[in-house]
């Protein structure tokens, strides 16, 4: 009242801040009329000012089922730094791994990185739709990368053969479009069957001779996501504040 000159009753006080505790607290109220924890977001200030100014313009998105007595997911925004090690970027809890979820944290992530739409950045993930269609309306200008990895697994299923092995990771690590297309072409003489499958994968989000410029980064895979799962694997057993506390000593770790 003093600082605005304005009037207000205690009853709209209560509101407002019920309103607001809800705004910050995350939960939701279930069918037998109980709070449950709904999510939960986390981005170091410190880490978000480094990956702004010194990591390379790539981040991977991934996410890990929590196996504790509390489920759930693990949803993580992964960066390399000059060194091509993994940065840590940020982090969420939430209940499920859906649209709705992804688009809570990447409004997030938007706002805290100055995203903006995307421009200048290269994001990997895997097919997940929801998520597809969540980047595409966040992030319109963003370069989108898929795993390789996925792609080539996914390819053994169909046609098996080593030889597939080599000639698709020699197509993927290719650095320029000619070099990209000689061993298409080796591709369709081996089976044309299997040459139309990887095109219809779009190379221009796996391979490196389509990657755009300004990234500092021609990695093919999500290493660097999985990599961090690995690491996580132990805590994702144990109690969310636990996994919380591993996480901020893992982050001060490398920092």
């Amino acid at each position: 009242m003093t600082k605005f000159d304005i009037q207000v009753s205690m009853g709209q006080c209560r509101r407002a801040k019920k309103y607001a505790l809800k705004l910050i607290e995350d939960v939701e109220t279930g069918p037998d009329r109980k709070k449950y924890f709904s999510k939960f977001y986390v981005c170091f200030q410190g880490v978000k000012q480094g990956c702004m100014e010194g990591c390379r313009r790539i981040i991977g998105l991934d996410g890990c089922f929590l196996k504790g007595l509390c489920k759930g997911e693990l949803l993580c925004v992964v960066g390399r730094d000059a060194n091509y090690k993994i940065c840590h970027i940020s982090w969420v809890v939430v209940c499920v791994d859906n649209k709705q979820n992804w688009k809570w944290f990447l409004k997030l992530l938007i706002e805290d990185l100055h995203l903006n739409l995307g421009n200048g950045i290269s994001l990997m993930l895997d097919q997940h739709k929801g998520l597809i269609e969540v980047v595409k309306d966040f992030l319109p200008y963003i370069e989108h990368r898929q795993y390789a990895r996925h792609i080539f697994q996914n390819l053994q299923k169909i046609f098996s053969g080593a030889i597939y092995h080599t000639v698709f990771w020699r197509a993927s690590k290719a650095t320029t479009e000619n070099a990209f297309k000689v061993v298409m072409k080796e591709i369709e003489t081996l089976n044309p069957d299997a040459h139309q499958y990887i095109i219809d994968k779009d190379p221009k989000t796996w391979c490196r001779a389509f990657f755009q410029p300004g990234r500092c980064c021609d990695a093919v895979e999500n290493g660097f996501s999985k990599s961090f799962n690995v690491v996580m694997v132990d805590a994702r057993k144990k109690p969310i504040i636990t996994i919380f506390e591993e996480l901020r000593l893992f982050m001060m770790d490398r920092l």
